[in-house]
């Protein structure tokens, strides 16, 4: 009877101790991610291997691995670990898929590949990643040794480095190599993983700088930019929407001739070469113009911020910019058949969009490194402050985890609630001490960065809805971009990005993930950190290229 009682209770504790240790695993998958985003393989790589030696059964290490060994063409080793996967959880038909995939795939090693949880796998499946790899001869390391005997017995090491700077550059892989081989004869295993890190991250390099020769600059170079005329169609001039601003500011940085108006008549306006509208039916001069331009045969890019179609009645623009009359709804079909193709920022929305355009693409939103507030740094506080950004309408989704606000607020006398944009979130916080509660007015987009920086954690709470789970990402992004760290609800778009934050699964995890973000300083930081890095990809110059390649797609179909 003690027996049992006793393994209850062990197995109790090994249950409290995995939950403690899941948001550092979230850290450490964030970071993977976010190097990978960035194209650092190598160190994704060395991430992501040692997250499996401390899980061996995280299903979403296993299919990331996976991954890598499909892409490399090391079919067998790849359906060896999602068979792993696959017993974690049987009815996943991601896995599925994969396995066929894997399956299809001869394996030109003609053995099966570890799962790589060591160095030497690691450095083997990143070589058949990036194609390329240094080979160490054994007379570069007879070389590297005598120059290295040759050094350490000089009288002056320093001015004999400089004097074969050249050469210690060309043997650099045989010195690693050298070295290596020498901490494992001194029995330090350690060294050698260390030494061997380096050697593949400096392989990795070299491998990257053969691909981007300077001949292949050149003739990429003309492809950052569009040669010829865009017109930008909006449907208000004097309220231009943030994405709008931002793109029309990116494309005229990335060399392309941008005109905005707010209609188009032909025969009296020179003939564009490609047309980018924005929400054309809360105008019904644009559809006008739209039916201009496609006489004229001019192909047309059309851009939905927000998904109407889900749009809710409560929403804050549901009147200005709905469907809500028929008028509006029949504009909103009219422009969308006359579009050449239909962009919007979230996968959900595109993926909505499929049933009334054949044409559809996922452009995401982003920020830009041009306003120098996004750069700029806050002024140190004595307060950790936990901010919402919201309107109106997402007042709702504020108040039901406005309890635990409340809660962590009075448990940490260091803590502030600063709502941003509301007030009537702000009075839901009437009760606590004047003191503990900060509001900010909206201002200019180009102001927000400075908004974010009065924050310190970020709460983005959102109720299950159909025009919730539409959403984009855009808040998480430009909280990554101040380095903020944030908590957020589980809908797709966020799941997706996750970079910097916690997806906080149930109503529970709200206070339990809050209290931990408050308590750990250097959990904050790492996650805004991480947040940093990732929303990198981003800054509206990589945004730029996706949309010149719409551009150019548009274009060359017409032709």
């Amino acid at each position: 009877m003690w027996l049992k009682i006793h393994d209850h209770e062990l197995e109790r504790q090994r249950a409290k101790l995995v939950k403690l240790m899941q948001p550092e695993l979230k850290v450490r998958k964030i970071l993977g991610k976010t190097y990978l985003n960035e194209n650092r393989l190598a160190d994704a790589l060395d991430v992501f291997s040692k997250i499996l030696v401390d899980y061996p059964d995280d299903l979403e290490t296993l299919l990331t691995l996976g991954n890598f060994y499909l892409a490399s063409g090391d079919g067998k080793t790849a359906k060896n670990i999602y068979l792993q996967a696959q017993k974690l959880d049987l009815e996943n038909k991601t896995i599925q898929h994969q396995i066929g995939l894997a399956e299809e795939i001869e394996d030109p090693l003609g053995f099966e590949e570890p799962i790589p949880t060591d160095l030497p796998a690691v450095a083997r499946l990143l070589q058949r990643l990036i194609g390329t790899t240094q080979i160490i001869n054994e007379n570069d390391i007879l070389r590297a040794a005598l120059l290295l005997e040759k050094i350490i017995n000089s009288e002056s090491p320093a001015e004999l480095v400089s004097k074969y700077l050249d050469e210690i550059d060309e043997l650099l892989p045989a010195l690693i190599e050298l070295n290596i081989r020498q901490a494992h004869v001194d029995g330090r295993s350690d060294l050698a993983e260390s030494l061997r890190s380096l050697q593949v991250n400096i392989d990795y390099q070299l491998g990257s700088k053969e691909s981007a020769s300077p001949m292949k600059n050149v003739v990429d170079l003309p492809q950052l930019q569009f040669i010829g005329d865009i017109f930008l169609l909006l449907p208000d001039l004097e309220k231009k929407s943030n994405r709008m601003t931002l793109l029309r500011s990116t494309l005229e940085s990335l060399g392309c001739r941008v005109t905005e108006k707010g209609e188009y008549v032909s025969g009296r306006d020179a003939k564009p070469d490609v047309v980018i509208t924005s929400n054309p039916h809360t105008n019904p001069m644009l559809l006008e113009s739209m039916s201009a331009l496609s006489v004229d045969d001019v192909p047309i890019i059309m851009d939905l911020d927000t998904d109407f179609e889900k749009q809710p009645v409560s929403h804050p623009e549901y009147n200005s910019k709905g469907l809500g009359n028929q008028a509006r709804s029949d504009d909103y079909t009219s422009a969308v058949s006359m579009a050449s193709i239909v962009t919007a920022p979230s996968e959900i929305q595109v993926a909505s969009l499929h049933n009334s355009s054949e044409t559809v693409c996922v452009i995401p939103d982003g920020w830009s490194q041009q306003n120098k507030l996004w750069d700029k740094s806050s002024h140190p506080r004595k307060t950790i402050n936990i901010g919402w950004v919201g309107t109106s309408g997402q007042l709702e989704d504020l108040l039901f985890i406005r309890r635990f606000i409340i809660r962590i607020v009075r448990e940490f006398s260091n803590t502030r609630i600063v709502i941003i944009g509301n007030p009537q979130a702000y009075r839901l916080f009437e009760n606590l001490p004047e003191n503990r509660r900060q509001y900010l007015p909206v201002v200019a987009h180009e102001e927000f960065p400075y908004l974010l920086s009065q924050i310190d954690v970020l709460l983005v709470p959102l109720r299950t809805l159909p025009f919730n789970s539409s959403l984009p990402d855009t808040i998480l992004v430009e909280a990554g971009a101040k380095g903020i760290p944030w908590i957020a609800s589980p809908i797709s778009s966020f799941r997706s990005w996750q970079a910097g934050g916690i997806i906080s699964e149930s109503l529970d995890e709200w206070h339990l993930n809050l209290r931990h973000l408050i308590m750990d300083d250097e959990f904050r930081r790492s996650l805004g950190e991480a947040g940093k890095q990732a929303a990198r990809s981003r800054e509206m110059n990589n945004l730029g290229r996706l949309w010149l390649d719409v551009i150019r797609q548009v274009t060359d179909t017409k032709k």
